[in-house]
């Protein structure tokens, strides 16, 4: 069976004419119908406008404040990181193992622990945003009792109550 595909290196191209005075991509904008011109459905400045992403790195800086509150001067230099998914996802998927909801390091190279969190899996796990905001705070007070070496039900009285089904 033989192949119609050009040769490697082989190219076509049609133009019409001379080639129209481009203007920039941002600045194609029509003013169709006398409608006005055509631009965001949401202001940036509201609360619509907000990614997935950024509701959910909004969760865990709130989360992370509250656990400050709880335990300011342990905390202090901790950082905190949002990942969308763990990098051995693949990996951990093929062998079985359920995807990690968050780790910790305890030393980075500016020194201080980092707690990362994984968005997807945290998602994947739940129906409502309340759920979410819920289970980013559970994952959060496992990994900071790691970081600090304790029980987690010690870092927070609220935790487990996510997984307990309780109120």
């Amino acid at each position: 069976m033989q192949s119609n595909a050009p040769e490697p290196g082989f190219s076509v191209s049609f133009t019409d004419g001379p080639a129209a005075p481009g203007r920039p991509f941002d600045r194609r904008r029509r003013n169709r119908h006398g409608r006005g011109l055509r631009g965001p459905i949401m202001l940036p400045g509201l609360p619509g406008a907000r990614t997935r992403s950024e509701k959910f790195e909004d969760l865990v800086v709130d989360s992370a404040e509250r656990l400050r509150e709880l335990w300011s001067a342990q905390l202090a230099g901790v950082e905190y990181l949002v990942e969308e998914v763990p990098d051995n996802l693949e990996a951990l998927i093929a062998s079985g193992e359920q995807a990690p909801l968050g780790k910790y390091t305890m030393v980075t190279e500016a020194g201080h622990p980092l707690i990362v969190i994984y968005r997807h899996p945290v998602e994947a796990l739940c129906d409502s945003p309340g759920q979410v905001r819920e289970l980013v705070h559970e994952v959060l007070i496992e990994q900071v009792a790691g970081v600090l070496n304790i029980d987690p039900d010690r870092v927070d009285p609220l935790f487990g109550r996510f997984r307990r089904g309780g109120s």
